[in-house]
Order: structure tokens, then sequence, then C-alpha cells
């Protein structure tokens, strides 16, 4: 294996420092990687989630959350990112080896191997990306046992405090589905039952050992940091966040990148509360720069019903609130693509672009500014009315901006304040796209979305900002290409598993319509045919009083129809998280 280094390679370049994330640029990163090992991905080292309500973290949102020790948390808090577990992996990495929690990245690897297509893992995305980009020469002369690793990312949710009730969600993010679970008991699906939990999590109102952890760690961790994302629940109603927005806030860190994770949604006194809070931070320049992750991936009524809980019209109100009285802010829209997103992807993929046209600082001015060195002022007061006519194309006759309004935006703003990043949700199984759409889901849905994002790429020095990215459009090819692979697959087992999560869905629907007094079919008529092949599925796994059968694992790992004990004794107890 081999030492090759950052400066070694001949990256594509934005000036002088920057590294694009470019299709060029991850084939050449994929390369360094390998060149240590198969395995090796800078994520392991430079990134950290960190669940504090349960006291669960992960490296990267990929792998299953494992359980920070207690007992190593007492003697350094440091244990919140270099647990037992992690360290194992990243010897495992430098040894050139796949650590088998990183299976996501290596069947897309696999896959692409297989195919000849030239499509890259996150190993490849997030090791490229400018917040571990500069740590790949320090982390290949490690050993893998070092306690005193501190994250360049860090994401951190305080608390599963959240208004929302998603349908992909569960306890352990969501207080409302606790309350859910509490009243109805959990979903009785085919093999086995759905949003029952073993990890307790801890109210904001109670002693967290965890949260101590985190506010002892946080002043050192903080001087490492490039980037800062708060998670949820919902963050905007965790007491955590506002205290950490104002430490912030109070105490500068100019070269850290802050970012929040929110549904977009929350109570109205707390959406002010946080937008005077950004502001402040923002205008005066106390972070490098913020940005506004917010999650949708569907339109109207078919977002509001997998995302119960969702008020649409408020959620556009609130983007829009925010980008045009923000500075110096970016929002990208949160995609959890997953099967209720697929047959109402498209309408939302035309919002963002328009959102993109109308607060992104055009290409095209972008362009003439580079081509006269800042000299075109003249130049554009006389193209000024023909320009117009050309950028301020609205899919809803909403009024745009004009020329002079989105120059002096753009000097107060990054050139891309808003954008899309797909993430494909894997659990539960049944609303997976990867292993339930059917061929027809794909023709009618997917390629044309996919083939939408292409056709209004903006990547160009005339379209640049104003249009999908590469690595935007890349996520969503992604998904349909492992469809393409997934449906043709032949081998029983997989037949037996696409099967199996079909009848899944087909309860899990019928129960959370009833649960919430929605109808899935009323709501996405168009998904008649993908619903009777869910039925017939399913019909086969019923009892004989035509109830699905399930079953739970106990904790031996044998089948039992009981809830584990301590997801028992949680769901009984009264308890708030408030």
């Amino acid at each position: 294996m081999s030492d090759k280094k950052i400066d070694d390679v001949d990256w594509e370049r934005h000036g002088v420092s920057t590294i694009s994330v470019n299709h060029a640029n991850s084939k050449k990163m994929k390369q360094l990687l390998d060149s240590k090992g198969c395995g090796f991905c800078v994520a392991k080292w430079s990134q950290v989630t960190m669940h504090l309500g349960t006291g669960l973290t992960h490296s990267c949102h990929h792998p299953t959350p494992h359980k920070i020790d207690l007992e190593e948390l007492k003697k350094n808090p440091g244990a919140l990112h270099n647990t037992s577990v992690k360290k194992k992996a990243r010897k495992q990495m430098l040894n050139g080896e796949r650590p088998a929690e990183c299976d996501y990245c290596w069947r897309i690897e696999d896959n692409a191997k297989e195919t000849g297509s030239e499509t890259y893992s996150d190993r490849v995305y997030k090791s490229l990306d400018s917040w571990s980009i500069g740590e790949h020469d320090k982390i290949i002369n490690l050993t893998g046992e070092e306690d005193d690793i501190y994250p360049t990312y860090l994401e951190v949710s305080f608390s599963n405090v959240c208004n929302f009730k998603c349908s992909y969600c569960g306890p352990s993010f969501s207080s409302k589905w606790v309350q859910e679970i509490k009243n109805h008991g959990w979903y009785t699906l085919p093999e086995e039952g759905y949003n029952f939990t073993d990890n307790v999590q801890i109210p904001e109102s109670e002693d967290n050992p965890y949260t101590d952890a985190f506010w002892k760690w946080f002043p050192k961790a903080k001087e490492h940091l490039h980037t800062l994302r708060i998670t949820g629940g919902e963050p905007l109603m965790s007491k955590h966040t506002f205290k950490l927005l104002e430490e912030i806030r109070d105490n500068p860190t100019p070269d850290m990148e802050l970012s929040i994770n929110t549904n977009g949604n929350a109570p109205a006194k707390n959406w002010k509360r946080f937008l005077d809070i950004i502001t402040d931070i923002c205008n005066q320049d106390k972070v490098k720069k913020f940005t506004l992750f917010i999650s949708c991936e569907g339109w109207g009524e078919r977002s509001e019903y997998s995302r119960d809980g969702m008020d649409f019209d408020e959620f556009r109100k609130n983007v829009e609130a925010f980008l045009r009285s923000t500075h110096n802010t970016r929002l990208v829209f949160m995609s959890a693509f997953n099967l209720f997103a697929v047959s109402n992807f498209m309408p939302f993929l035309h919002y963002t672009l328009q959102l993109k046209k109308e607060f992104n600082f055009n290409g095209l001015l972008h362009w003439m500014e580079e081509t006269t060195n800042g000299q075109s002022t003249n130049l554009l007061k006389k193209l000024n009315w023909e320009l117009d006519g050309i950028l301020n194309e609205s899919l809803d006759d909403r009024p745009v901006r004009s020329m002079t309004e989105r120059k002096n935006l753009a000097r107060k703003n990054p050139n891309e304040r808003v954008g899309i990043d797909i993430a494909y949700v894997r659990y539960p199984d049944f609303l997976d796209v990867g292993t339930v759409a059917t061929e027809e889901l794909v023709i009618d849905y997917l390629i044309p979305a996919l083939d939408f994002m292409y056709r209004n790429n903006g990547n160009t020095d005339w379209t640049k900002f104003r249009g999908f990215t590469d690595q935007e459009t890349a996520k969503l090819k992604r998904i349909v290409e492992g469809l393409a692979f997934q449906l043709h697959r032949n081998d029983q087992e997989w037949t037996n598993k696409v099967q199996l999560s079909r009848a899944r869905f087909y309860s899990f629907v019928n129960e959370y319509d009833k649960r919430r007094d929605k109808n899935f079919l009323k709501t996405f008529p168009e998904m008649q045919n993908f619903y009777d092949v869910c039925k017939e599925a399913h019909d086969p796994h019923t009892d004989s009083d035509g109830n699905p059968e399930y079953w739970h694992k106990d904790s031996n790992g044998n089948r039992s129809r009981q809830l584990p004990e301590a997801a028992k004794e949680f769901y009984s107890k009264e308890r708030t998280n408030d």
C-alpha cells in the first residue's frame, strides 16, 4: 500500500486553493483512497454523528449507530467520537480491509465495477469534501488506536423532541412517534414489527451523561471544526440548540461553517427566535457561513401524507422568508428519498429549480463579471431590459428580482444559495425504493425526474448556479442505477426479500392510514398498480385469521411475539420529552 498524498494528485481546482467536487476529481479521489486500501475513508476519522438523547453515534449516516460506552466516557469525553467500535473500523481501513458496517458504500462500488459504471460511493464524496480533504495526509500515518482525534465535521442531535411523525422515522428521532406507540402499540407487519426500540431516549428534562460530556468536550472540539451541524428530532424545539447558537453568537468562530437540520415547520415563536439569532450571527460574520438543511422530498398533500404534521403552505412561506431575510446563508433541501417521494418528486424539483433561478447569483452575470474583470456595470445597464426577459422565467408567475437587485443580493450571499441533497433512505425496508419499487415506477417517474435534472444542468459558464449541479444529479442517478440493477436480479433470496418488503409495505400503509386518518390511494391514486402488487405479495404472509404474521427477536436472538423488555418498560412509563 502507498502513502500517496493530496499534493501528489493533479486536481481540478476553483482558483488556486479550492479542489472542485466534480466527476473528474471523484475518480482521482477514489484512486487516491485505494492506494491506501480498498476500504479507506477519511470520514471514519473526520466525521461524527452523535445522538445525545440515546447515547448513539456513528461515523457518517450510513453505518448503523452504536452505543457510546459510559465507562469510556467517564475517563475521556473524547469517547463521544473515539469509541472502541470506531477504532476497530479505523484499523481495518488502514490495513486495507472493508469494515462490514460500511456496506452501503461497498455495494455501490461493487455494482459500479460489475456494470462498468463510473458511479462513486459516499466514501469518495465525503473524502473529497472541503471539511475532510485536508485531513487525508495526517490520517494515513495514524494507527487507528488514537483517543484524541477531533472531527472536522460534527453532527449533533440533543433529543428526539419533534412535532412531526414522518412515515420513515421512529421513536429514536421523534417524540410524536413515542406517543403514538404508547397509544397504539407497534406496527404489526409480516415477519416483524416496526418502530419499537430498545434505545431509550433521555428526555431533556432529565440528567443526561452524554449531554454533560458534550459540553465538556465541545470547547476544545470547536477549535478543530470546519463544519458544525445541529440535527434532531426537530432541533428548533430543543433548548440545547439555542444554548449552542447563543454560545456561537457570544463567542464567534469565524472559520467554522454552521448548519441546522429542520423540518421547516417549527412553532412560530421558535422559528422567529431562530431567525433573529441567525441573522445576528450571519450579518456580523460570526461564522464563515450558515446553511439551513430543510427536509422535504415531495409536494403538497403527498408530502403532508408522508411527513405527518407538515403544513406545506407554511413550509413554503418559511423557506422563502429565510432566503429573503438572511444574508451569507444557504438553504439546501434534504430529500430523504423513499417510496412516498417517487411519484411526486418532479414538482418538487420544479420548485427547487425555480428557487435556484430566483435566489442564486445568475451564471450569466457571473460570466460577464469575470469576462470584464468586474467592469460590466454599464454594459449590464444597457442590457438590463433584454436580460431581464431572459432570466425572469417563473413557474407560478411570482415576482422576480431585477438585475440590479440580483447583483446586490449576490454581494451579500454565496453564489449558490439554494441546493438539494437527495439522501437515499434504506430503512425501513418497505419504504426503500431500491427494494420495493417496480419497473413501472422507474419508467413513469424516476427516469423523467433524472432527465429533468440533466436537462437543467447548472455547470456551464452561462448557466452556473441556475440549475442542478453534477453532485446533486449524481445522488438521484445512483438511486436509478441501483434500481435498474436490482430489478433484474434473478436469485431467489433477493426475490424473497422484495416480496416480503412489499408485503410489509401493504400492512404498514393500511395501519398507518387507520392510525392517522389518512388514505393512501386517495392521496396517491397513481400508485394503484403498485399497491395491488404489494397486496398480492402480502396475502401469503398472514395467519389463519388473515392477520400479518410478525415476530420480534429476544435478547438471545430468538424470535418472539413479545416486545423487548427494555422497550416495554420505556413505553409503559409516563415520560415527557418537553
